[in-house]
């Protein structure tokens, strides 16, 4: 089991951290604020869906969500381009397509849980902390010093294209094994009868596995493939929720997003997308399990 899972998502992270490497070398974050628009909402969805057109996963959603505020975008609409992105992208949605043997329905309920979370957690970040919360001015400082050290000539920017894919991968491969070690211990030294009594409870299931996604820290092009093990002993909406929560809250990237974002909105999405997500695989679950 461990080595199944580690050889079926090493393809879909090395593809995750080349399209990251090079949708970060590339991207220009003024020509994506010129386009975002001014409204609140209309903002917020086109950030919830901007990974869409820019495949990063977790750990390449930061420094490039950074960058954006950097140049003008605002920071809610950022907010929920970081929530999202790591999911609501093409890589993501084909590693989770082919971990779970091609069921559309596993894949959209994984987009809307995560899209919709992404947009409640903008639209909070709006009402409370506007889009001037974050120092961009130093921001934009570091952005700027950032370009001038950016590589210039074919050669030189494929280097350092490889380099950052190499290095994110290197770091997010740990996390791929140490998910996939730990799933298969479970699965064969946890006695199946007690994975089924806890798997099975609408409430219980998913409290269970959310904490585990956080601790764990797997990235989005893996995850799903860790998350397809337990489903044979535990609720959808407790798989489901594994795979947007583990997204969302990480040890991993908790002190990059610090950085990022500051304490105060760190914090607010950390303590509103727990009860949310929590909330929507509890209703999937209940759905389901209606006749």
């Amino acid at each position: 089991m461990f080595i199944s899972i580690v050889l079926q998502s090493l393809p879909f992270v090395l593809v995750g951290v080349i399209a990251s490497a090079v949708v970060q070398q590339h991207l220009r974050g003024e020509v994506v604020a010129r386009w975002m628009p001014r409204r609140r909402l209309p903002a917020v969805l086109v950030g919830t869906l901007f990974g869409l057109v820019a495949p990063v996963c977790d750990c390449g959603a930061i420094p490039l969500g950074r960058r954006l505020m950097a140049k003008g975008v605002p920071t809610y609409a950022a907010v929920s381009f970081l929530v999202a992105a790591p999911v609501v992208n093409p890589i993501t949605v084909a590693a989770t397509f082919a971990a779970f043997q091609g069921n559309l329905g596993v894949v959209a309920l994984r987009l809307g849980m995560t899209a919709s979370i992404a947009v409640c957690i903008g639209l909070l970040t709006a009402r409370l902390f506007g889009a001037s919360r974050v120092d961009l001015r130093t921001l934009a400082d570091a952005d700027a010093k950032s370009q001038q050290r950016r590589a210039v000539g074919v050669g030189a920017r494929l280097d350092a294209l490889i380099g950052h894919a190499t290095a994110e991968y290197a770091d997010v491969l740990f996390f791929v094994v140490l998910g996939a070690l730990f799933t298969a211990a479970t699965q064969t030294l946890v006695p199946r009868a007690d994975l089924a009594a806890l798997g099975g409870q609408r409430a219980g299931s998913v409290l269970a596995l959310m904490p585990v996604a956080s601790l764990l820290s797997i990235c989005s092009e893996a995850d799903a493939f860790v998350a397809r093990a337990f489903a044979t002993t535990f609720s959808p909406g407790a798989v489901l929720a594994f795979m947007t929560i583990g997204q969302i809250v990480d040890l991993r990237n908790g002190m990059l997003l610090w950085r990022a974002l500051g304490g105060k909105l760190m914090l607010l999405i950390a303590v509103a997308s727990y009860p949310l997500v929590f909330a929507e695989g509890l209703l999937v679950n209940r759905i389901l399990a209606s006749p």
